[in-house]
């Protein structure tokens, strides 16, 4: 065993060791680090994590990277708290969990001689308890999307209202409609530009205006839409994008998605309340297995005698 189990240590060492040379950039040749520095100084170069870049070209690594991706879940869910620190304080209270299996194991060998569950077990306890902490992120980042998109939603068509007599521009009527909203989910977003945590802006697509790094509204919108998972905040870039371009009276255009908006949102609640009575027909129809077996069960016993 030992002459299998030491070639093999001693190739993953030699691994981790190529790795982190990559990773430090000791393998890279100097005209290609030079090439790097000027281009990320230049915009020319993707910064973007691997996986996000595959997950262009490759729709099963882009629903990998929403899933694993623990930086963007916390964005998305509203935490302020480092992807490191979540990992460290879900290790740590996985591995409370797991200890306090142990501890049970070890408490039951002391009064009876025997472990009440198997080690195995302990550690399933833990990962139990990293999957649960990993879900429940999972859920507060869907729930706050699901925020997100109605309260955007709703706002349409007070923009439209606000913008009717063109004192008013989009984003400060939005930004205003923000602050009135009870959740505040869409105000803590946009104050203090919160969206950054996750949208990157292409410095090669950055237009100068008066010697300032100058990006569109509608740009910013459809990037935080993209990055958030709010098909919304897409929608109301496009929309404006639409207006800019052709020259199109806002009060027209927003109150034409207002309707598309409110359109879709009757059909949505229309397809939940057919799915709800197919729910509720399911626990209706499996109480009568119960009652067929309190019936038929005194029949059968009957029958078995009977033939017997």
């Amino acid at each position: 065993m030992s002459f299998v189990l030491l070639p093999a240590l001693i190739v993953v060492a030699a691994a981790l060791l190529g790795l982190l040379l990559w990773r430090a950039g000791a393998l890279t040749p100097p005209p290609v680090a030079a090439w790097n520095r000027v281009g990320r100084n230049h915009g020319l170069l993707d910064d973007r994590p691997l996986t996000e870049r595959l997950g262009e070209r490759a729709p099963l690594v882009r629903r990998f990277d929403d899933a694993a991706n623990i930086p963007k879940l916390l964005a998305i869910a509203g935490q302020t708290e480092s992807a490191t620190a979540w990992m460290l304080r879900t290790i740590a209270l996985s591995l409370l969990v797991m200890l306090a299996g142990f501890a049970v194991d070890l408490l039951g060998f002391a009064t009876q001689r025997q472990l009440s569950l198997p080690l195995i077990y302990c550690v399933g306890l833990g990962v139990v308890a990293f999957t649960v902490g990993y879900l429940l992120l999972r859920i507060a980042a869907r729930r706050r999307q699901m925020a997100l998109q109605a309260g955007l939603s709703a706002a349409i068509t007070e923009l439209a209202i606000l913008t009717y007599n063109h004192q008013m521009s989009i984003d400060n009527a939005l930004g205003l409609l923000a602050r009135a909203q009870v959740d505040g989910h869409l105000w803590q977003l946009m104050r203090d530009e919160d969206w950054r945590r996750l949208v990157v802006l292409d410095a090669s697509r950055v237009v100068l205006f008066r010697d300032q790094p100058f990006t569109s509204v509608a740009t910013l919108y459809e990037k935080i839409g993209q990055a958030y998972g709010v098909p919304m905040f897409s929608l109301l870039g496009s929309t404006m994008r639409r207006i800019d371009d052709k020259g199109l009276s806002p009060r027209t255009v927003l109150t034409n998605l207002a309707r598309a908006v409110g359109t879709n949102s009757l059909a949505e609640m229309q397809v939940r309340s057919e799915q709800a009575k197919f729910r509720q027909a399911v626990p209706i129809g499996l109480m009568i297995v119960p009652l067929m077996l309190l019936i038929g069960y005194p029949a059968w016993v009957s029958l078995a005698r009977a033939f017997h």
